[in-house]
């Protein structure tokens, strides 16, 4: 029901739809001070060469650009008052005049202006005094001085030569006022004498007229019989003469003293709408008609024509037609049943079908389908029987063949899958399955050879030779092709819904730039016609392209493409065109095309139409500069603390102002790229910095889509400061100041040299002490850092022996009984014993500490055998559980002068390390003096050193600061050799491994 009701308002809104445009002709369009026009009285209307129109109003001059009034008046020319009169002179020679009431201002039109002239220095014909015989001079027809109608008449030509008309004569003279030839002439009103063709000629009202010539006059009739409306309009600027008649307009044309009349405009009241004026644009197929009351009235001779059901013999009939099939060389039928030649419906078959395809065997029988059922009408019994086949799932479309092979395509209904099918046009068919596929056909051909190609929901496919199988078109698969051309080269061309029409040639997919509004993207079918145009319907209206141009754009031999635009004000009753059928359109053998729309059939025959083309050139009507005109040229020079410059662009074009595009390119110091110029057809810029710049704006002129061009240079001015000259001048000045100032600096750093050169001495050896002094204070500061680090070293190497020590002792206490009071006692005594040495290191660690932080080392006498004792005493606990004896063969008298602190710390490390690496054996320290030294031996009989470990110490000992293997020697080791060095003593170092080793010290004796 609700898609019953749907239709049903949609058969209202069309039927209303109709009633209101009617299909018999075209419709006046009124323009009124409603829509910019000044005010709504023109007297005339006339061309000028630019394809400007002119029209003379109550309240200024009008130019007319086929889209905006641009007024001309007292503000803006200098007029004494704004009531213009007629339009007179040679639109040829760019030369047309009119004047104010009462002839107080000329106002000539020249280079798309209108400019108040001195009526001196203009002299026209037109204005002449009309003198004591009260001279009327021609003004065209009608006019208001035809009130006395034969008053003495003059009609000025184009050359300068002039007919005077009165007395029942006719003369005629030259451009120097002398008489060519006067002959008599009997006639009732001046308002009957027009000029056309050279010629003058006198119309009467009952149709009958004479042609002037210097000996003759010759008369005849004209083809129709004038009615009581009869009116003559002579427009004496476009040299055009037409014929009101019976509520009927022609154009009358001369030809060898013969006239003859063209019917324009039929059944239009033109008298009640008061006409004064007429002028017909042959070129655009455009009447202009001036109104005293009703303003400018446009009537466009329609190109194309919309068959649509006559409700009086087809009420049963829809407006909504879809696919259309040829069926002899002047008629098409739709899928309906339809039959319509190129004016009318001549018959009604009233199939029952869905209206999305329609298909003619060879034998002339037509398939349609209605949902999931398949239709035959045979041709033999004219049309009348249906035969049916059902399918179950829906005939998305019908196509035959060359070879009389019918192809379907079956869909369920929103699936989007279909099934392939081709049978024989049989009296008994049979469907044969070709294939599945998983998308839905929408229309099926074929190319030259034969092969079958298929347009689907999702791309584009044709079917293999060998398989039979059909082959999805690489990169198509996101397309919704709506239909398929092949073109007499054989490039396939389709449509699609979303993404316009596309060429398929040479294994590749060619897109296309769309239109302006975007309306080609819903590209619905393509006709070609022979001169090589396409014709391509859409949902927005019609469209013609040139198909070479599209083929050049592939090609990349062009970057654009011009589009001709057709709506609903050419011939349509809708913009919406229908498609997703087929046929999506219909060439017929005649000429006539046909394409399906929401209201009816649009025909017409391509090789008639005449496209209105934007091939006029380009102007820049106006320059504003910070809401001021300024005068236009070829280039302008701007204040150049200006804010804003507007260029308002114009074009005279007079078809749909969508086939009328501009673009602007500005080049100079602020660069901007091509910009398309919107509908308000004027472009702006804002503060462009100083330089010389040029203004391209271009448009396609047509098919070939070719530019034109109009360039204009703007000059924004530098300031002062910021010329060349200054620039060049100040670059002088500074470069003189600056070798003034070298030379007055030269002289004066001369002067201060030689001061400088005695202060620099003296300075100098200052910098040298003070550096000298530096040196020595990062030495010391470094020496210091290294011996905080030894520190440190020292402390943990010393406290080391006696922790381990005390933890074994602590160990044998917590792992015994404690059930031996004498074990209890020796492992206490040992823990006291080693708390002992480790006072006596943190003591000697503070002496040694004060030993590295003075700059001398202090000495003084010892005994030797007494401090070697307290070391053995150090390390007896820890010999004896190694089972190690440790001996001091030292004489007890033996002394010793040096820094104390530092020996017990050297004998401590040494005692240190042969307790270490001696077990079940022992250690003996022994001394032997000479008159120069004391050499004190140490020997156990422990692991012993490798020859390398020797080697390394040995080195070690002999060039201490600059080895680097310092870093990596055992650290008690590393302490022995340099405290050693401090104490200037040497150190020597006999073993093997495994058979212990001897180290023997040396000190020079000193006195204590």
């Amino acid at each position: 029901m609700a898609s019953l009701a749907k239709s049903f308002t949609l058969f209202i809104l069309l039927f209303f739809a109709s009633a209101v445009w009617p299909q018999s002709g075209s419709q006046i369009s009124w323009s009124t001070d409603s829509e910019s026009l000044p005010q709504n009285s023109i007297k005339s209307i006339a061309p000028d060469k630019y394809g400007f129109i002119w029209m003379t109003t109550e309240n200024g001059l009008v130019r007319y650009d086929g889209r905006d009034f641009k007024i001309f008046d007292s503000g803006n020319t200098g007029i004494k008052n704004n009531r213009i009169t007629y339009l007179r002179g040679s639109l040829k020679k760019d030369s047309i005049y009119t004047s104010t009431e009462n002839t107080e201002d000329i106002i000539l039109i020249n280079h798309r202006r209108a400019l108040k002239v001195d009526p001196k220095k203009h002299k026209a014909p037109w204005f002449d005094d009309p003198g004591k015989n009260n001279l009327l001079i021609c003004e065209g027809i009608p006019s208001y001085f035809f009130g006395l109608p034969k008053r003495p008449y003059k009609i000025p030509l184009p050359g300068g030569d002039y007919y005077s008309i009165a007395n029942d004569s006719v003369a005629h003279y030259d451009n120097k006022k002398n008489l060519l030839y006067k002959i008599k002439f009997h006639y009732e009103a001046n308002k009957y004498f027009f000029v056309l063709g050279q010629k003058l000629f006198y119309l009467a009202p009952d149709g009958k007229y004479a042609a002037i010539t210097e000996r003759t006059v010759s008369s005849s009739q004209l083809k129709i019989k004038p009615g009581n409306d009869f009116q003559i309009y002579w427009n004496i600027v476009s040299e055009q003469v037409f014929l009101y008649s019976n509520e009927n307009l022609y154009q009358l044309h001369a030809d060898s003293g013969k006239l003859s009349e063209g019917l324009l405009i039929e059944k239009q009241d033109l008298k009640s709408a008061n006409v004064w004026t007429i002028y017909f644009d042959s070129g655009s197929g455009i009447i202009y008609l001036g109104s005293i009351k009703k303003g400018l009235g446009i009537y466009k001779i329609k190109s194309f024509k919309t068959i649509t059901p006559d409700k009086n013999h087809h009420p049963e009939l829809f407006e909504i037609f879809y696919a259309i099939h040829p069926y002899n060389d002047s008629t098409a039928i739709s899928s309906s049943g339809i039959f319509m030649d190129g004016n009318e419906i001549i018959r009604n078959l009233e199939f029952y079908t869905d209206k999305y395809d329609v298909a003619i065997d060879q034998n002339g029988d037509i398939w349609t389908s209605y949902f999931s059922l398949l239709h035959r009408y045979k041709k033999s019994d004219g049309f009348k029987k249906m035969e049916e086949w059902d399918f179950i799932d829906d005939i998305s479309t019908i196509y035959v063949a060359k070879n009389g092979t019918i192809w379907m395509d079956l869909a369920k209904r929103r699936k989007n899958f279909g099934k392939l099918y081709h049978f024989k046009p049989d009296q008994k068919p049979e469907f044969i399955k070709q294939a599945d596929l998983n998308t839905k056909i929408n229309c099926i051909t074929e190319d030259a050879n034969g092969k079958i190609w298929l347009g689907t929901k999702n791309g584009l496919y044709f079917m293999d030779s060998v398989s039979g199988k059909p082959i999805a078109v690489a990169g198509s698969g996101n397309i919704k092709v709506r239909s398929i051309y092949f073109d007499s080269d054989q490039n396939l061309w389709f449509t699609s819904y979303e993404k316009g029409f596309l060429l398929y040639r040479n294994n590749k997919i060619y897109r296309f730039p769309t239109d302006k509004n975007g309306y080609l993207n819903a590209s619905h079918c393509i006709l070609e016609d022979h001169k090589g145009f396409f014709w391509i319907s859409t949902n927005k209206g019609l469209f013609q392209v040139k198909r070479k141009s599209l083929l050049d754009y592939a090609s990349s031999k062009m970057h654009a493409v011009y589009y001709q635009y057709y709506d609903k004000s050419f011939g349509f009753l809708t913009n919406e065109f229908n498609g997703g059928c087929q046929p999506c359109g219909t060439r017929l053998a005649n000429g006539n095309f046909l394409f399906p729309s929401l209201n009816g059939v649009v025909v017409f025959n391509p090789d008639k139409i005449s496209p209105i083309l934007p091939n006029k050139n380009i102007f820049i009507d106006e320059i504003i500069v910070d809401e001021k005109n300024i005068t236009t040229g070829k280039s302008i020079e701007l204040n150049r603390n200006f804010e804003r410059i507007t260029f308002v662009v114009s074009s005279p074009y007079f078809g749909n102002q969508s086939n009328l595009n501009f673009e602007a390119r500005l080049e100079g110091p602020d660069n901007q790229d091509w910009m398309a110029i919107k509908d308000h057809r004027s472009i702006t810029f804002t503060k462009l910095r100083p330089g010389t710049y040029t203004l391209t704006i271009r448009k396609l002129n047509g098919f070939d889509s070719r530019y034109d061009y109009t360039k204009i240079k703007i000059i924004v001015p530098e300031a002062f400061w910021q010329t060349a000259w200054f620039q060049f001048l100040m670059i002088t000045l500074i470069v003189l100041l600056i070798y003034a100032g070298y030379n007055f600096r030269l002289k004066f750093i001369r002067k201060r040299n030689i001061l400088l050169e005695k202060t620099i001495n003296d300075q100098t050896h200052d910098l040298k002490n003070t550096i000298s002094t530096l040196r020595a204070t990062k030495d010391s500061l470094h020496e210091q850092a290294e011996k905080t680090t030894k520190l440190m070293q020292y402390i943990t190497h010393d406290i080391k022996t006696p922790l381990k020590f005390m933890s074994m002792a602590s160990q044998m206490m917590y792992e015994s009984d404690n059930s031996n009071p004498e074990e209890l006692k020796e492992n206490l005594k040992s823990i006291f014993t080693s708390s002992t040495q480790m006072y006596n290191f943190i003591d000697n660690l503070l002496e040694y500490t004060k030993a590295y932080t003075n700059n001398e080392v202090d000495t003084e006498e010892f005994s030797l055998y007494r401090i070697v004792e307290e070391k053995i005493a150090l390390f007896q606990g820890i010999a004896q559980s190694q089972k190690t004896s440790i001996r001091n063969l030292i004489m007890k008298d033996t002394a010793l002068v040096t820094n104390r602190q530092l020996f017990s710390i050297i004998i401590h490390n040494i005692l240190d390390n042969a307790v270490k690496y001696t077990g079940n054996g022992s250690i003996i320290i022994s001394a032997v003096s000479s008159p120069e030294k004391l050499e004190i031996v140490v020997k156990d009989t422990g692991v012993g050193m490798s020859e390398k470990t020797k080697r390394h110490y040995t080195a070690l000992m002999e060039n201490y600061e600059n080895n680097e293997s310092k870093k990596s020697a055992k650290l008690g080791l590393y302490i022995v050799i340099e405290s050693l060095l401090i104490l200037n003593g040497t150190i020597e170092f006999t073993s093997k491994e495994n058979r212990g080793t001897t180290i023997r010290m040396s000190f020079r004796k000193i006195k204590p």
